[in-house]
């Protein structure tokens, strides 16, 4: 007796081995934090020097202050938790004293500042988190309107503005190829596996 092929079978076969657990090796991991991370971060810089650029043109930096914190933009969070990550930005000389590198991150930091490090890097902190760094450098002539000279990129009534909103501002003095600060990213280890296959989110880690 001739049996009657499922109807749809090609296509549920395919959704299976779509769906099919990959091993993956640590460093396979890390390899994806890798990636996915410059991926965060290029749209970050991005849409930071688009909306920067924008918002100077239309009304200065008055207008553009609320919009110079690209790990809180829409796009941004959405590939945050899409990939299992958790996006921060710090500095040796911050803005918001909330972006003041510490500890560990002061470390790696300082190595981007020597000129040890140049490139984006990956490291598992735990057997749970994998940690993602990249350099942030000021590349576009708009940054200098806030983080340029005071009094010749930057003019005096600018900066009051910018003393209102961050009164312990220190992220001015700036030229144009110097290292602002870096990128960091704490990858959950089992969010991204899940995204790597395909599967619904495993972490209970606060977003």
């Amino acid at each position: 007796m001739k049996v009657k092929p499922i109807e749809g079978g090609k296509e549920i076969a395919q959704e299976l081995e779509r769906h099919k657990i990959k091993r993956l090796t640590q460093q396979d991991i890390l390899n994806a934090a890798l990636k996915h991370g410059d991926s965060i971060v290029v749209v970050a810089q991005r849409l930071h020097v688009q909306r920067m650029t924008e918002h100077l043109a239309q009304g200065g930096v008055e207008a553009a202050i609320p919009y110079c914190q690209p790990e809180n933009y829409e796009e941004v969070e959405a590939l945050q938790h899409k990939f299992g990550a958790i996006s921060r930005r710090f500095s040796e000389q911050p803005r918001n004293p909330q972006n003041q590198a510490k500890g560990a991150t002061a470390q790696v930091l300082a190595r981007y500042s020597s000129g040890q490090e140049r490139a984006s890097k990956v490291e598992a902190l735990t057997n749970d988190e994998i940690r993602y760094t990249s350099p942030i450098y000021l590349r576009d002539e708009s940054c200098l309107s806030c983080h340029g000279t005071v009094g010749q990129d930057i003019s005096e009534s600018d900066y009051a503005l910018i003393k209102e909103k961050y009164p312990q501002d220190q992220a001015v003095g700036y030229r144009r190829g110097d290292l602002m600060g870096m990128w960091e990213l704490t990858f959950d280890k089992m969010d991204l596996v899940a995204y790597l296959n395909d599967q619904p989110k495993k972490s209970r880690r606060p977003r």
